[in-house]
């Protein structure tokens, strides 16, 4: 696995929507941010643009893509926006010098699509991480913090709290994963998540219980988690119930569906829709600690070992 280059003070950041509209407010604060942190941004065609729900038409969104992974000059690409639109793209970007010159790709939610094909397909890692469209429910700190922390190298380690359903263990293995229904959608595709030997992360949000029971079936009946190292369960927010009831609570949901496993749980991760969102290294080694006290989640990857180098995969 290669880790793209830290930033540096001057760097600059290119600021795109591969999927949906971002207001022009929440992109002016991600620049105010940047700025704060010594980055250059630097706007996509996409930002101010719009064709239906979408930040322009499918060829604006993917030459706004391409333009900006080709261009030598910035060192991360951030998208700004989630909700839909890559899948009808992701096939026409050509990769090749991405791949030997990479840098951060930082996104969640329908970024899952070009996280797992990074980490798939190329073996680079990306960031799941907080986006500009988050500011609308407000700034939280944590969030951005970590997000600058990863983007400079600097050490990621989380602590959460004791969950009644965690399930105790350790692992080491890289980090995988990003939103479930989108994960499920990529089954069958050249984005499609390969999870064998990997901690796999996931979170969803807006999902009716019989939704989230069906992705996570879909998923497992796929082996999905048939040779994974542990989970990592993230934010399951606004997830509606059904009429009448499931009879589960969506973390009843997801245990129901990994029962039959044996690995390290954990429950509760701040990652997500919803509130904070902490920046994972999808594609870094991590280990995971679940005991009585809670879980930790630690990064491997250091700076001074990494930057710019292939990493011996840990299976």
């Amino acid at each position: 696995m290669t880790i793209p280059p830290y930033l540096k003070a001057g760097d600059k950041v290119a600021l795109l929507s591969t999927s949906n509209v971002t207001d022009e407010q929440y992109i002016e604060r991600l620049e105010k941010i940047l700025k704060e942190w010594e980055l250059q941004p630097v706007r996509g065609k996409t930002i101010g643009a719009r064709q239906g729900s979408f930040a322009g038409s499918d060829e604006l969104r993917l030459r706004d893509l391409q333009d900006m992974l080709d261009n030598k000059e910035i060192k991360a690409v951030m998208e700004t926006m989630g909700g839909y639109g890559i899948s009808r793209i992701i096939d026409g970007v050509d990769f090749n010098k991405f791949k030997y010159q990479p840098k951060w790709l930082v996104g969640y939610s329908d970024t899952t699509f070009l996280h797992s094909y990074l980490q798939g397909m190329l073996g680079i890692a990306s960031l799941h991480a907080t986006m500009a469209a988050d500011l609308e429910e407000g700034y939280y700190k944590k969030s951005w913090e970590s997000l600058r922390k990863a983007l400079f190298g600097e050490q990621l380690a989380y602590s959460v709290d004791a969950h009644a359903l965690n399930r105790k263990g350790t692992a080491e293995a890289v980090l995988a994963g990003g939103n479930i229904s989108i994960i499920c959608s990529a089954k069958g595709t050249f984005t499609e998540l390969n999870t064998n030997g990997k901690i796999l992360f996931i979170e969803e949000v807006g999902e009716k219980h019989y939704r989230l029971d069906s992705f996570l079936t879909s998923l497992k009946q796929a082996g999905k988690f048939e040779y994974i190292k542990g989970l990592v369960v993230g934010k399951l927010t606004d997830i509606e119930e059904d009429e009448p009831p499931f009879g589960k609570t969506p973390e009843e949901i997801v245990l129901d569906a990994v029962k039959d496993y044996d690995f390290p749980l954990c429950f509760g991760f701040p990652a997500g829709h919803g509130g904070v969102n902490v920046a994972l290294t999808l594609g870094a080694p991590v280990q995971l600690e679940v005991s009585d006290e809670g879980a930790k989640l630690t990064f491997l990857a250091h700076k001074d070992r990494f930057e710019g180098k292939a990493m011996a995969r840990i299976l």
